[in-house]
């Protein structure tokens, strides 16, 4: 895949970088190059979800406070802090979602990533990005099949013949879609948020 030199404003959020506890911030092609390097399925989804819970960390303490440092400080960090009651992905869009602050589509998108995820790890699955599971996943994301362009071409290469068909190549396209869906979601977390400010 190849990196886009566009730079577009909803890629550059802080993440918090789990080793250190340091912030830093990403470019949409750094987001595009750490999703790339990801070979198997599971690594994949699991950069995936760091990321979007990177984005959705990001997002919350804008819901609580208008930039109160006390309120930030004593009641939002121990919120969002390692082992703090917000530090899980699933929570954490529970209350944006119930805040009205999140499309449904963004909600049930995420969580449905990071369930999926969740499954594969559990089955200790060697599932990869060509595989029918896969393609039933993606079936269901709504920045996948929003995207009618893409939806159809991974839909024509999967039911095309075989001499057509490359399980390398639909692969490829598979783990392009759930790229292209991750920064879309991205960007929609970011609208949200931008709007909400």
């Amino acid at each position: 895949m190849v990196p886009t030199d566009r730079v577009i404003e909803f890629i550059h959020y802080t993440c918090i970088d789990g080793i250190a506890g340091r912030m830093k911030t990403l470019t949409e092609d750094e987001i595009i190059e750490q999703l790339d390097e990801q070979e198997q399925l599971l690594s994949w989804l699991q950069k995936a979800n760091e990321i979007l819970f990177s984005a959705v960390k990001t997002y919350l303490p804008q819901v609580f406070v208008n930039n109160d440092p006390d309120i930030l400080e004593y009641a939002v960090k121990p919120l969002l802090a390692k082992s703090g009651p917000l530090d899980n992905m699933d929570v954490s869009l529970r209350l944006l979602y119930a805040l009205g602050k999140i499309k449904k589509t963004v909600y049930a998108d995420i969580i449905c990533l990071s369930q999926f995820s969740q499954h594969v790890q559990a089955e200790n699955s060697s599932l990869s990005f060509h595989d029918e599971m896969t393609f039933d996943f993606i079936a269901n994301l709504n920045a996948i099949t929003e995207n009618e362009q893409l939806f159809s071409a991974i839909r024509k290469m999967k039911f095309s013949s075989f001499e057509v068909f490359n399980t390398e190549r639909y692969g490829n396209m598979i783990k392009t879609g759930l790229t292209l869906a991750v920064t879309s979601l991205l960007k929609e977390l970011t609208n949200e948020n931008s709007a909400n400010c």
